[in-house]
């Protein structure tokens, strides 16, 4: 038997790196697999702190826990990025990719997979990161599954995956329209690009000595000056952005009549009469 489960979670990143600031009913295939219950973790309360060492009146906050199997299988569900080991942001593991997981992490707001993908060559890759909120889980053993099934469960989620890419087409378009569109786009570079050279001249005054250190360190501090303006900006036209996105969003009749997506919608349909004994959503 066979059983698709699902993880839910918050996204480890804020869109720059991974530690820092970038988720089936019974079928029979041949081997002995049994449904597996739904993972979730048990999560931080959001107002969480770390205990001080003397304060013992206070309890300490309890780790997630990651409730499903240490090793396995699954599919990715929508666009993810992936990482290094280390945490490095490598790319994105398109929707549809086919993994298997060898370890659990934990990392900041969910836990990622220590994983390996099959690549468009047919062999694994890896291993590096994937954020669990990103992909489902399969129970039973991937190698008694057969080949077809595993393409008609990976076709399912590569067109889930476009038709979610092709909405978020559709609704930059519209947001193109927003006045603040490109101030704020203009703004976060600004406040990202601040970030990276005052980083980079950190790191080069560290290796400087004398007059040169000091020169660095004034360049850093005057940098850093600038960088609070550059941020108060970019927080501004990110706010005046949101509120008129939240009140100009895209008309549905829009989205509904795109051929591109009313297509992909047709392919979804057939697609998902050949998973639905294996496919929940």
């Amino acid at each position: 038997m066979i059983k698709m489960i699902t993880l839910f979670g918050f996204l480890i990143t804020a869109h720059i790196t991974l530690f820092a600031e970038t988720k089936l009913t019974p079928l029979k295939t041949g081997g002995n697999t049994k449904p597996i219950e739904s993972l979730k973790a048990k999560k931080e309360p959001k107002d969480a702190v770390k205990t001080p060492a003397l304060a013992k009146t206070e309890k300490p906050v309890a780790e997630p826990v990651f409730s499903g199997p240490k090793s396995g299988w699954g599919v990715v569900s929508k666009a993810s990025s992936f990482f290094t080991e280390e945490g490095e942001n490598i790319g994105k593991v398109p929707a549809g990719t086919l993994f298997t997981y060898s370890g659990v992490k934990h990392a900041t707001g969910c836990f990622v997979l220590i994983a390996k993908s099959k690549g468009k060559s047919g062999k694994w890759e890896g291993p590096f990161l994937i954020q669990s909120p990103d992909v489902v889980f399969f129970s039973g053993e991937l190698t008694d599954m057969s080949e077809q099934l595993i393409a008609n469960i990976q076709n399912y989620y590569t067109l889930l995956g476009k038709i979610e890419t092709r909405k978020e087409e559709l609704e930059l378009e519209n947001q193109s329209k927003n006045p603040h569109f490109e101030s704020a786009k203009l703004w976060q570079k600004r406040y990202a690009d601040s970030i990276t050279a005052a980083a980079e001249l950190e790191e080069k005054s560290n290796t400087l000595k004398g007059g040169a250190k000091s020169k660095a360190v004034d360049e850093l501090r005057a940098l850093k000056y600038e960088q609070s303006r550059v941020k108060i900006m970019a927080d501004k036209e990110a706010a005046s952005y949101k509120v008129w996105k939240e009140q100009n969003p895209t008309p549905p009749a829009v989205i509904n009549a795109d051929p591109t997506l009313q297509d992909l919608q047709t392919q979804l349909k057939a697609a998902k009469e050949k998973v639905k004994d294996v496919v929940v959503e």
